[in-house]
Order: C-alpha cells, then structure tokens, then sequence
C-alpha cells in the first residue's frame, strides 16, 4: 500500500515563491532463498524504502527528488566504491522545455535502450548471467562517481536526450551520451551513442507486442580505448496471463576471441494479490573468455516479493 502524505502547510520552500505539494513513500521487501554451482542455498532478504517530493512554482514548473534507500544483506557485505557516492538520490525539474535530471539515473544510452527481461527475480538470476546487459553503457566508466545531469524531452511519438557526466578528480574525462526512442503502436525502437576518453558505445534496440507476448532484441557494440571491440546481442520475451508472468531471454557476447560468453535467464512471478508475489529465477552462464574461461555456473533463486 502506497502512503502519500499531503502537506497542510508548506513543506520547502524555493526561492520564497514555491512549495512542495505532497511527499510519497513507497517500498518493497523480499524474503526466500538464492543458491547455485558457487554457492550454497543461503537465506535471501531485501528492504527498499523510496521517497519521492515533487512540487510545482507559482508559474507552473515542477520540481523534486527521489531518494531509494535500499539495505540488503549482500549491501551490508559489499566494500563501497566510487560508483555508489550517488546511488539512489535524484533531483529534477520539468516543464514545456523538457525534464533536466540530476544524481543517479541513467545515462542518454541506457535511457534509449530497452532491456530484453520481463519479470523479476529476488535475487536478479534471470539478469545475472554471462550473456546479459543492462545497457548501462559507459555510465561510471573509469572510477566516475555516477552523478550523471541528463535532459530529454518529447516531441510526439518521439523522445530524445542528451547526458553529461563530469569527470571525476580531474583525471578520469567526461562521459557524454545521447539517446532517441519511439513507441508506435506495439512497437518500439530505441538507439544510443556514448562516448569516455577514447572509449564509445552504440546500440539499439526494437520491441513489439502481440497480445499476451511482448518481445524484445538489442545489439551494442563496445569500443574501448585500446583492446579489441566487444559486441552484445541480447533476446527476450514475456508472456503475461491472468497474475503470471514469464520471461525467458539469451545473451551473448564477444570479444574478439575465440570464445564467446553466453548465458540464458528464466523468471517467473504469480501475484497473490494485495502486492505479494511468489518470485522464481534461473540464470546459466557458458564463460568463454575472462577469469571464468572454459567454466559453466548457474543460479537460482525463490521468494515471496511485498510492495507497499
């Protein structure tokens, strides 16, 4: 259950003129079990506690934030890094000219481009695979702290964004991407172009739906500042019926070598109602290259996801 409170009085103020109009506080939680060839059956649980404030001037712009705050077990255990300074915490502003973002979002590339997963997992296994990318593209590449300033806008059945993301340090360069989608109809299309310190990445992607199936393909190719260039191609589809949803998608990547790292993940989720879901997911990875060459892992989780 979503609770949204409504403010009798102001709750900011910008600039003496504006207030914030209400703040909304959802969240999610998810409890079960994860396992797989490198680890043993472990207890799985999640928190997720988001924010989101949004406000409007006297002359119509809208401003806010939104802030997750996220707390798994994993999180606790992990070393933070660069790359999390500004996880989970957004600002915007948005009007006729458009939506200016800043904090962590994503970049103009993966803005662009739709992913070939369709259900979720506790644990992400369907997503976790060799074969799998998020198209997150360069977004913190080279130690950057992933503070990245994107403005899109719509015109039509067409989208387009440009993002910049400002060295971090003075050493690392700036992380500059732009993105173009459009949906029509049951179909939809998308394409990105990011570039960092001699490093690039384009892509694209298409996406369909007939009924009960939806279906999505995408293709990256990686052009790093030096070593050999690294091409993605991605498929997925979802079949959705009455509170069940299934997803099967495949991924391979190469690197110019003689191997290629592939990979498959399956989700599958049945809602019980009242925001409760029973929660299933597979990923299997055939490493071709890397640390992992010439090994085959596998994981899988199952649990019972909340929203609130």
């Amino acid at each position: 259950m979503k609770r949204t409170l409504l403010a009798s009085t102001a709750l900011v103020a910008m600039s003496g003129a504006a207030y914030a109009q209400g703040v909304t506080v959802s969240g999610s939680a998810e409890m079960g079990v994860a396992g797989g060839s490198d680890s043993d059956a472990m207890f799985h649980q999640d928190v997720d506690v988001a924010f989101a404030m949004e406000g409007v001037t006297d002359a119509g712009l809208t401003f806010g934030t939104a802030v997750s705050l996220d707390d798994t077990k994993e999180d606790k255990k992990a070393t933070t890094d660069a790359n999390t300074t500004n996880g989970g915490f957004a600002v915007y502003v948005k009007g006729p000219f458009g939506n200016i973002t800043l904090g962590d979002t994503d970049g103009g590339f993966d803005w662009a481009l739709a992913e070939v997963n369709g259900a979720g997992s506790i644990a992400d296994n369907e997503t976790g695979h060799a074969g799998f990318d998020g198209n997150s593209g360069l977004d913190g590449n080279g130690g950057n702290d992933g503070q990245i300033l994107r403005y899109d806008n719509s015109f039509g059945d067409l989208g387009v964004a440009v993002s910049f993301e400002q060295e971090d340090g003075g050493s690392n360069g700036d992380i500059i991407g732009v993105g173009v989608k459009g949906g029509f109809g049951d179909f939809a299309v998308g394409a990105g172009y990011q570039t960092h310190d001699g490093a690039s990445v384009s892509g694209m992607s298409a996406s369909a739906t007939f009924g009960e199936i939806s279906g999505t393909v995408n293709f990256s190719r990686m052009s790093p500042d030096m070593g050999d260039n690294t091409t993605h191609f991605g498929v997925g589809a979802t079949y959705t019926v009455g509170a069940t949803t299934v997803n099967v998608n495949y991924g391979q990547k190469d690197n110019g070598s003689a191997e290629n790292n592939t990979g498959f993940g399956v989700a599958a989720t049945y809602g019980l109602g009242g925001g409760a879901t029973l929660k299933f997911g597979y990923g299997n990875s055939d490493h071709g290259y890397g640390d992992d060459a010439g090994t085959t892992s596998d994981a899988w989780s199952l649990g019972l996801g909340m929203s609130f």
